[in-house]
């Protein structure tokens, strides 16, 4: 049966026979593995639709267990992400993220919807690509159903509005491996546990993570965290879903 989809190329492979194999994020069949005879060297149409970064009608030949690419449309190339180191390590970062959350077969609409978002945004600036990466990041969170608590404490439910009660402030501390912000009462809990992945950030964590998920992937082109504040998010999010997901995202980063 012929079909035809938008998707996405996140990563590809050789194989026997002049042959490749199109790891393809679809939006109406989801992630797929499906093979090619389209010569990559050359400058058709299809074989520009076959490399990352681009997005593309595909028409497929879908059979009971295999899929193959027999021609491609470019729909949108963001060539401009190869043209700056960093802007292209943040969005391989991306689609490598996409590859593990995602399983063959399974439709993501709202997952590509957003990775298009992402791509459009990363093309238009210069610089500033981590707090992209990060927005993206959170917004998944809660399609993957993983969103920390950010309401109340997560361990024993004490209102937002009662943290650090009389101490002129409000102690919001979060906690990976509960899940969300804790109270004073449950960190002093938790550590004396030995639970290390707690942290402390210089900043409103529920603000922050709050703002990433109601804002349009738009608005964080023109978002620059200061760098302190940018190392404790990233090292936030690394413990979260590796903990969660057991996806190290930011393992290029690191070396």
């Amino acid at each position: 049966m012929i079909v035809n989809t938008e998707g996405i190329v996140l990563k590809q492979r050789k194989i026997a026979n002049n042959r490749r194999i199109i790891v393809t994020f679809s939006k109406t069949y989801g992630k797929i593995n499906a093979g090619t005879s389209i010569n990559e060297k050359s400058k058709g149409k299809s074989a520009l639709a076959l490399r990352p970064f681009t997005y593309a009608e595909y028409q497929i030949f879908k059979g009971r267990d295999y899929y193959n690419i027999d021609s491609a449309t470019v729909k949108k190339s963001y060539y401009a992400i190869g043209e700056d180191f960093d802007r292209f390590i943040v969005a391989s970062q991306i689609l490598e993220y996409i590859d593990k959350i995602t399983e063959e077969g399974q439709p993501r609409p709202m997952l590509f919807d957003l990775t298009i978002e992402f791509l459009e945004s990363i093309t238009r600036v210069s610089g500033n690509y981590e707090t992209l990466l990060y927005a993206f990041i959170v917004k998944t969170l809660r399609m993957q159903g993983i969103m920390p608590e950010l309401k109340c404490c997560i361990d024993c439910g004490k209102p937002l509005s009662e943290f650090g009660k009389g101490k002129g402030k409000k102690i919001k501390m979060f906690s990976v491996t509960s899940g969300g912000v804790i109270c004073e009462n449950c960190h002093k809990a938790e550590t004396s546990t030995g639970s290390a992945l707690i942290y402390s950030p210089s900043f409103d964590i529920i603000e922050v993570l709050q703002y990433f998920i109601l804002k349009p992937m738009e608005t964080f082109e023109k978002l620059k965290l200061r760098p302190e504040v940018s190392e404790q998010i990233k090292n936030i999010l690394a413990e979260y879903i590796k903990h969660y997901l057991d996806i190290d995202v930011f393992k290029d980063e690191k070396g």
